[in-house]
Formats: C-alpha cells, sequence, structure tokens
C-alpha cells in the first residue's frame, strides 16, 4: 500500500479509483466495513481503492478546546487501512482552505479534479463540505451526473447499537476497555514513547516504563489494567497503572507499565501496549509496602488470566 501526504502530492496519472472518505479514527468495525465494500467496488470497476483521511478531526480547526480526542496516531490509522486491504491511503490537511469548500466545490476539485474517482464509498453519517453542508442524499443527487457511482454504508450494529468512534471514546474513558474493544475489533491499544520517569516502580521492586503519549492521545479512565506488549520477539504480560500517584503525593498524570520477567532498556523505545482488561481503580496506601503488595496482588491476578 503506498501512501501521499498531501492532496496536491496526488496525481491523476495513477489511474481510475474508487474513493473512500473519512477520518476513520479508531478503524474499528463500521470503518473495516466501509473499506470491505470500497475494495469489491474497486475489483468490479477494475480499479485501485483509495482511502482519503485527514490530518485531523474538523472540530480541532473550529473547537479546539472541545474537540475529540485520537481513538489512535496517525500512523497507527495507516497501518490498520493497510490491513483492511486498501491500496492507498492519502493524507488531507484539513486546513481553513479544504474547511471552507462548499458541499459542491469539494465534490469537483476533490473527488473529481484531484482523484478522478468512478465511485464513491462513505459511511451514513458521513458530511462533507463548509458547515458540514453535504450529506449522502447531496452525494446521491450530485454523483449520478457526473456518472460516479455511490455506495453509503450503514452503520454497524454491535451491543443493541450503532459502532462509532464518539462510543468507543466514551467507553475508553470510563476504563471499559472490553466493550471498547468488542467495538473495535480488536484491542485497544496505546502506543507511546517510553520515557524516564521518577523511579519509583524500581523503589518498589517493580521497575516500570513511562509512556509519553502524542498529544490529544485518547488514554483510559484512570486505575490499573492488565496488558501485554511486544518487545523484541517476545510478547510481555504486565500491569498499567494510569493517575496521578496518589501514595506519593499525586502530581502529573502518568502512564506507567510493569512489565513480567521483562529484564532491559525501554528509554527511547515507541512501545504499543495492548489494554486486555481493567483490574482496578488507582487507590491511596498508607505505605509505600502496602502498595507493593497490592502490586505483587495485581500481577498474580494477571498471571492467573494467561
Amino acid at each position: 500500500m503506498s501512501v501521499v501526504v498531501g492532496l496536491s502530492n496526488y496525481t491523476r496519472d495513477r489511474g481510475v479509483c474508487a474513493l473512500a472518505i473519512g477520518v476513520f479514527d479508531g478503524v474499528h468495525w463500521g470503518h473495516r466495513e466501509i473499506f470491505r465494500t470500497l475494495n469489491e467496488r474497486a475489483r468490479e470497476l477494475g480499479a485501485r481503492s483509495v482511502a482519503l483521511t485527514f490530518d485531523r478531526h474538523p472540530a480541532e480547526l473550529f473547537a479546539p478546546a472541545s474537540a475529540p480526542e485520537y481513538i489512535n496516531t496517525i500512523e497507527q490509522r495507516i497501518e490498520q487501512i493497510r490491513e483492511a486491504g486498501v491500496d492507498e491511503v492519502v493524507i488531507a490537511e484539513f486546513d481553513l482552505e479544504l474547511a471552507n469548500l462548499s458541499k459542491e466545490d469539494f465534490l469537483r476539485k476533490v473527488v473529481g479534479n484531484t482523484f478522478g474517482a468512478k465511485h464513491v464509498v462513505v459511511g451514513s453519517n458521513f458530511r462533507f463540505g463548509r458547515n458540514r453542508e453535504g450529506d449522502t442524499r447531496y452525494l446521491a443527487q450530485f454523483l449520478p451526473e457526473v456518472q460516479v457511482g455511490l455506495s453509503v454504508v450503514p452503520a454497524v450494529i454491535i451491543s443493541g447499537g450503532p459502532v462509532s468512534s464518539t462510543r468507543i471514546r466514551a467507553l475508553v474513558n470510563r476504563g471499559d476497555i472490553a466493550e471498547a474493544s468488542k467495538l473495535l475489533g480488536k484491542r485497544f491499544t496505546l502506543r507511546g514513547l517510553v520515557v524516564a520517569g521518577e523511579q519509583i516502580g524500581r523503589s518498589l521492586g517493580f521497575p516500570t516504563a513511562n509512556l509519553q503519549t502524542e498529544p490529544r492521545q485518547l488514554v483510559p479512565a484512570d486505575g490499573v489494567y492488565a496488558v501485554e506488549a511486544a518487545i523484541g520477539k517476545s510478547v510481555f504480560s504486565g500491569v498499567c497503572n494510569i493517575g496521578q500517584r496518589p501514595t506519593f503525593g499525586g502530581g502529573l498524570r502518568t502512564i506507567e507499565v510493569h512489565f513480567m520477567g521483562f529484564e532491559g532498556n525501554l528509554y527511547g523505545t515507541k512501545l504499543d501496549v495492548v489494554f486486555i482488561r481493567r483490574l482496578r481503580d488507582e487507590m491511596v496506601f498508607e505505605r509505600p509496602e502496602h502498595l507493593a503488595a497490592q502490586i505483587r496482588e495485581d500481577l498474580k491476578r494477571v498471571r492467573g488470566h494467561h
């Protein structure tokens, strides 16, 4: 799969394409149904399947304070679209110029002039154009006039409701990792860089990797979780504590992971921490040794589950 960054870097000489459009944050079951349909239509047309996504959520441009956090990094998003079998991903910069295109201009300039798409695939709640004025009804009116096909993919229903990035974020925000993973179709995974911490875990006999995530990255609710991560050629199980370490006076929110049986230095490593399940809330202990005893209990529960 090839990746093109910036609409201006996409050239029409790539040939006929079927085009899916969306932010696709999380690449959940609903998105994967869109990509399955996209690949099907592309095969029927003898065309390439292309996914157009954006470098940021539109809300980040207009209402940054209330813009949603990201379920995964753009890097993870690209990897997961690749896994869905799409031929090409184009990452457009969502800037004022793009945001201010009317619904008609978006279709003429982007879908028509830039991509020369022969078929468009979107989810049922897709909106586009200035002030989100375009919807699937408008697509159904406009595209046939320019001999472009349209597939509107209905929402996937799981646990009694439509799968959406908004619903997944709400579940992760309250620590319901199991249900979030069900809607994602894979374990919720936090990607971050291992940075130096205050060595508190080490002083308790449980050295931890301190994870630094990207800005606006979705982090599960404070608490302790059973996790695992691939380090080198091995997969290590462990516990992840998210919170402010109240036993040690609180402070900045941290993400600390202790891996059972791992010895070595992970500083500077990019790590994918896979969340298995929530174990408990973050707790305050009177003495550090009480916390150490609780960590031993947490690890016992993780071992018993594996």
